[in-house]
């Protein structure tokens, strides 16, 4: 009888236990609910969020997460999709924020959620952001030069000194202008020219100046968007291609849209982008996940795995750093190509 009472007693014991040691999301059977990934995009898009959200997908299923996503674009849509996810417990929240989000982010890491953003940067939360200005000005530069068999002369096209909107083109200058001289000593730099915001006077004729200033140039580097859709095809009016060699700002590509479009397709120009928006979706589903097991990031490499690969975190901006700009020539342009003009209709269609 003893021994039957101590064995009932232990049987409870070892019973209570198992209970106690059950996880917060785990049943009886020892499985673990998935964890509940926000990541809030936005409308209007699709040529980047489409992609961006399917690399998302594609690292929550690898990691067993439910990803729960929401296209927002207004403010408030915004605040009350946080709101959401902090009543439904969700492990982390990654968005592509804006001032006004801010407290209602804040009020989510207080209730113990970890919060990312990406594109922009985001204080108080980890930034996974795409390439540094170095990166991108190294793309531009290692694109023309495989192009120009890395000899000739060329020229690096800014934009108006005044364009407001491109302060980081100056950074980009000095950038490409130092790469160049130490990377491709055979790459001889015959002048730095200046075009306007993209739609003045100046683009129109700066194609031509630059070719009677320069007859025996075979490159141009075009440091921001204008000028990289409106001179590429005055290249290929000019019967140019393959004789000069373009690389230039691809803007918020992909997708590739005309003219860049049908600039890459004839080889008159290789456009560089950030990033690609599968593999940035991807790291921040990967990012979300590693701070809602726990984890909290330090200066140095990880290993990310599926298509991203090696990626570095900088402590003092919070930055998780793709790292992997993005060059479309004709050999890739399928996979990022957008919308041409329908046939007979000049750009812009």
């Amino acid at each position: 009888m003893f021994h039957k009472k101590l064995l009932i007693t232990l049987i409870v014991f070892a019973a209570a236990g198992s209970a106690a040691a059950l996880l917060p999301g785990e049943s009886n059977g020892g499985a673990k609910a998935p964890r509940t990934i926000g990541l809030i995009t936005r409308d209007g898009a699709d040529g980047f969020v489409d992609p961006f959200e399917t690399g998302g997908r594609s690292a929550a299923t690898a990691l067993g997460d439910h990803l729960a996503i929401t296209r927002a674009n207004d403010t408030q849509t915004q605040i009350s999709t946080i709101k959401s996810l902090v009543a439904r417990h969700a492990a982390a929240i990654a968005i592509d924020t804006e001032n006004p989000v801010l407290p209602a982010l804040a009020r989510a890491r207080a209730a113990g959620i970890a919060t990312l953003s990406y594109e922009l940067r985001s204080p108080g939360s980890v930034w996974v952001n795409q390439a540094s200005p170095a990166q991108f000005a190294h793309a531009l530069a290692d694109a023309l030069a495989s192009q120009m068999n890395q000899q000739g002369q060329f020229v690096i096209v800014s934009c108006l000194r005044s364009a407001g909107a491109y302060r980081i083109v100056g950074t980009y200058l000095k950038l490409t202008k130092a790469y160049i001289q130490r990377r491709y000593p055979r790459m001889h730099r015959v002048g730095v020219a200046y075009g306007d915001t993209g739609n003045g006077d100046v683009d129109t004729h700066l194609f031509n100046r630059l070719m009677r200033a320069h007859p025996h140039l075979r490159g141009l580097i075009f440091l921001c968007p204008g000028e990289a859709y409106n001179q590429p095809p005055l290249l290929v009016q000019a019967h140019k291609v393959g004789e000069v060699f373009t690389a230039g700002n691809g803007g918020g590509c992909p997708p590739v849209d005309d003219p860049y479009l049908t600039s890459v397709r004839l080889g008159a120009e290789e456009i560089v982008c950030l990033g690609d928006p599968a593999k940035l979706g991807y790291l921040t589903v990967w990012a979300a996940d590693y701070l809602a097991r726990g984890h909290t990031f330090a200066p140095g490499s990880y290993d990310v795995g599926g298509p991203v690969g090696t990626v570095r975190y900088f402590s003092h901006n919070q930055e998780l750093r793709l790292g992997q700009p993005l060059t479309i020539t004709t050999a890739n342009l399928a996979q990022y190509a957008g919308q041409p003009c329908p046939p007979g209709t000049p750009w812009p269609c």
